[in-house]
């Protein structure tokens, strides 16, 4: 699947689910408001809740992608895979940083094959976080090229967005952007599954 058709499927499930993907998105959209009131409880706030909320998202915008129901529990369910969700992201924070000290270059490359790294989480809800990062670096060998595009293009649009001080479009950057992740993710998925019966 090109990008081009990623982002043509991506606009039509938007328009489709536009209200369901915002409310998702909103939470972790909001998470750095917090630090406009206090520093240190915003910091404590962002590594607590991130993952827990990046799973949330990932999980509505890869059921948005499948067309599915999205009953509400499914709002909380980054809650219910609480300690893994804190795990992915802590763990691929600490990656990303260590790489990045060392030089600039391999902090973005293991950004990279950890990109895939909440998607496959709530497929594979009982993956230890090791375990996903090794599925997600194995999923983007190959994809690297084609993940930047699709990045630079997102990334270019927040930045005109924040250019021209449009704030009611910077808070549909998020699920737009999830939903073309999504569907990205599902493209470079081998085996063409999206969940399995796990837990």
């Amino acid at each position: 699947m090109s990008n081009l058709t990623i982002l043509k499927r991506t606009i039509k499930d938007f328009k489709r689910s536009w209200s369901v993907a915002l409310i998702a998105s909103l939470p972790l959209n909001l998470l750095p408001s917090v630090f406009i009131f206090d520093k240190t409880v915003g910091l404590l706030f962002f590594l607590i809740l991130s993952g827990p909320l990046r799973t949330i998202l990932s999980r509505t915008t890869l059921l948005i992608t499948q067309q599915k129901l999205i009953k509400t529990e499914e709002i909380f369910s980054g809650f219910i895979s609480f300690k893994n969700a804190l795990g992915v992201f802590l763990l691929s924070l600490v990656f990303i940083v260590l790489g990045g000290l060392l030089f600039i270059v391999p902090g973005i490359i293991i950004a990279i094959w950890l990109s895939q790294s909440f998607f496959i989480m709530v497929q594979y809800p009982s993956l230890e976080p090791m375990e996903v990062f090794k599925k997600s670096k194995e999923m983007m060998k190959g994809n690297e090229l084609k993940y930047i595009n699709l990045f630079l293009l997102f990334f270019s649009f927040s930045v005109i967005i924040l250019y021209f001080n449009l704030l009611f479009l910077s808070i549909l950057i998020a699920p737009i952007q999830y939903i073309a992740f999504a569907h990205f993710y599902n493209s470079i998925d081998k085996k063409e599954l999206f969940f399995t019966d796990e837990v």
